[in-house]
């Protein structure tokens, strides 16, 4: 009975432990950045909005950088994602629901068509796409990673589902794409995907659910960008970032949320 005792107050602290473990993170979130990109609407059925650099100064405070741009949303607005942040009360972004996920998170590596990035970028991971690469979003292709890059192995042949995965190659709006880490770790198919900063198609072309600009802001962001800095990025409604910039560490809103 003793062992028995003593096995289950041992089981039950390693429970307590991994539980407080699982929210540990969740007191930090943007605390661990250094550079953050925060992309505002108006509301959630918004389809335009601002984007705004920040960089944290040597005493922790955040910074702008530069002025806010025009960015568009997906033609249904914004619907709380899969990232950083803990679970919202909401709307939840779903697969094919051409809306933008809201939240926090990680900012990935940058594709594109050129050799290299751009001139003047700061050595960001960089993936160069070529005709064998594909981003897996069917979920019966689970095996090779789904919501992820997918490169098809030298001299391999492609596969009868290549046609639906792979990625485009010569369309000016994906000349350059950077990865928003959406439902990325440990993806749920039904979450959504395929979610990025790229070119827009228009001055007011609404998305399928990525965050588009200019081709020469997304330059700019692509060179605005440094390694080690644990870029995140926050999207969100004004008023959810009113609410919840304190506890995730974002900037101000006297800096954030200024037209």
């Amino acid at each position: 009975m003793y062992r028995l005792r003593a096995l289950f107050f041992a089981i039950l602290f390693l429970g307590v432990i991994a539980f407080n473990s699982a929210y540990a993170g969740d007191d930090r979130l943007g605390l661990d950045a250094k550079q953050m990109v925060v992309c505002l609407a108006a509301d959630s059925s918004s389809f335009e909005g601002t984007l705004q650099l920040f960089s944290r100064d040597d005493s922790g405070q955040w910074q702008r950088d530069g002025e806010p741009w025009p960015v568009l949303f997906g033609r249904g607005g914004l619907a709380w994602g899969r990232g950083l942040h803990p679970p919202q009360a909401g709307p939840q972004k779903a697969t094919g629901d051409h809306r933008n996920p809201a939240g926090l998170f990680k900012i990935g590596f940058v594709l594109g068509y050129a050799p290299t990035l751009p001139t003047g970028a700061k050595n960001w991971p960089y993936h160069q796409v070529t005709d064998r690469d594909a981003w897996i979003d069917d979920p019966k292709l689970v095996d090779y990673g789904y919501n992820h890059l997918y490169t098809l192995p030298p001299g391999a042949p492609f596969p009868a589902w290549w046609e639906e995965e792979k990625l485009h190659l010569g369309d000016p709006a994906y000349e350059w794409m950077v990865l928003i880490e959406h439902n990325y770790d440990h993806p749920l198919p039904e979450a959504g995907n395929l979610i990025f900063f790229h070119v827009r198609r228009g001055d007011h072309y609404r998305t399928a659910g990525c965050t588009t600009m200019k081709l020469e802001d997304l330059q700019h962001l692509i060179r605005w960008l440094k390694p080690g800095s644990n870029a995140m990025l926050a999207e969100l409604t004004r008023a959810d970032y009113a609410r919840v910039w304190k506890d995730w560490h974002l900037p101000p809103p006297e800096k954030a949320l200024e037209k």
